[in-house]
C-alpha cells in the first residue's frame, strides 16, 4: 500500500522535499542514482544538481531523457505522441481535454491512448464523477522531464552555452510538472491509509456559478462511492489561506459530505495552523514519509551539516494580479513575494 513511500525512503536523504525531487528523476533505481553523483541533501542543492546532470551536454543524463520516450516506444515519437504527452505533463487530462488541446480526432486518440499506456508512458487514473472518462497522466519519469523541461529548447541544452539562462526560465516547469506530481501521488497513498479509503484520486467538480471545473489534488472515496476525505496539496510553496478557503468551497460544490479536510504542503499560512475545524489536518512531507509504529524502521542518512546551504524559504503565493474568480469569490487577496 506504501510503495512510493518506500521507494522515495529507498533514495536515503534525510530531508524529505529533496528526497521526492530526486525520485520524480530517477527514483529509487541505485544503478541511476550511482550515476548521478553527489546527491543533493537539502532542497537549496537540488538545482545545481539537476542542471549539472540532466541539462549540461556533458552530464550523464540529458541524453538518455530526451531519448526516453523513443526507448520506450522502439521507434521515433511522431507529431500526435509529442502533442499527447506534451498535454498531458501540465497535468491529468481527460479524453475530451486531450481532444480539445491536441486538436487530434477522437477516434484517432482512442487508438493513440492505449499504444502510450502499453508503452508505459501513460496511465489511466479513475475519475469518480466522471467513470468513463479517466485522467490520462503520465506515467513515465523520462518522458515526464523530457517534455517538462527538455522538448522545446533540446537544441539549446545541447550547446550548452546559456544552460543557466535557460534554467531560469523553464525552473518553474520543473517544480510544477516533475516534483508536484511525485509529490501530488505520495500525498494520495497516504490518504489510502485511512481504513474506510477504498480509493484515493484527484477531482473535477463541476462550479455552475462560474461555468468551471475545480479540481483538488486528494479525494479518497470509501466502498460505496462516497468521499472520506479531500485535500488540496502545494509543493515547495507556503500554502495560503484562499486555498484552505477553496478547498471548502469545492466541498460544498459536493454537498458538504462528512469528509475530513486535507492541507499538505511544506509550511502553511498561520491562518490554517490556527483553523480550530477538528477535521482539518495539516500534513508535511516529512508526515507522509513517515512509517507507523507497527511497520520496521531504517536508519536515514543524517541531515545535512551546518557547513551545507539552509533550506530556501518557501515564497508565500503568487505573483500580483494572479487571482482567479475562486479567490475573488472567498475574499483572498495577493501577497507579493519578496
Amino acid at each position: 500500500m506504501n510503495e512510493l513511500r518506500e521507494s522515495i525512503l529507498a533514495v536515503g536523504l534525510a530531508d524529505p522535499e529533496a528526497a521526492v525531487s530526486v525520485h520524480a528523476l530517477l527514483g529509487s533505481d541505485p544503478v541511476l542514482l550511482g550515476q548521478a553523483g553527489d546527491l543533493p541533501r537539502t532542497r537549496a542543492a537540488v538545482p545545481g544538481w539537476v542542471k549539472a546532470n540532466f541539462l549540461h551536454p556533458d552530464g550523464p543524463f540529458l541524453e538518455r531523457f530526451a531519448g526516453g520516450v523513443a526507448a520506450a516506444l522502439g521507434e521515433e515519437p511522431d507529431e500526435r505522441v509529442d502533442k499527447v504527452l506534451a498535454t498531458a505533463t501540465t497535468r491529468p487530462r481527460t479524453r475530451y481535454d486531450l481532444r480539445a488541446q491536441t486538436g487530434l480526432p477522437e477516434a484517432e486518440l482512442d487508438a493513440l491512448l492505449p499504444d502510450l499506456a502499453d508503452a508505459g508512458l501513460l496511465r489511466a487514473d479513475p475519475n469518480p464523477l466522471e467513470p468513463d472518462a479517466p485522467f490520462w497522466t503520465v506515467d513515465d519519469r523520462f518522458a515526464r522531464f523530457h517534455y517538462a523541461m527538455i522538448h522545446q529548447h533540446l537544441p539549446r541544452w545541447r550547446r550548452g552555452y546559456i544552460t543557466d539562462k535557460l534554467w531560469h526560465l523553464t525552473k518553474a516547469r520543473f517544480d510544477r510538472y516533475v516534483c508536484r506530481p511525485e509529490f501530488n501521488r505520495l500525498a494520495r497513498e497516504w490518504a489510502l491509509n485511512d481504513p474506510a479509503a477504498a480509493a484515493t484520486t484527484r477531482i473535477a467538480v463541476p462550479d455552475p456559478r462560474f461555468r468551471q471545473l475545480r479540481s483538488l489534488e486528494i479525494a479518497a472515496w470509501d466502498e460505496q462511492g462516497a468521499p472520506v476525505a479531500l485535500g488540496t496539496v502545494r509543493w515547495r510553496f507556503q500554502m495560503v489561506e484562499r486555498q484552505l478557503k477553496r478547498l471548502r468551497y469545492v466541498k460544498r460544490l459536493l454537498g458538504d459530505p462528512p469528509a475530513r479536510l486535507y492541507c499538505v504542503a511544506p509550511r502553511v499560512d498561520a491562518a490554517i495552523a490556527d483553523d480550530p475545524d477538528p477535521d482539518l489536518f495539516v500534513v508535511g512531507p516529512a508526515q507522509l514519509l513517515r512509517r507507523g509504529a507497527d511497520e520496521p524502521q531504517e536508519p536515514r542518512e543524517p541531515a545535512a551539516t551546518a557547513s551545507e546551504p539552509p533550506p530556501e524559504p518557501a515564497p508565500e503565493s503568487a505573483p500580483e494580479g494572479d487571482l482567479r474568480p475562486i479567490s475573488r469569490l472567498v475574499g483572498a487577496r495577493t501577497v507579493r513575494v519578496g
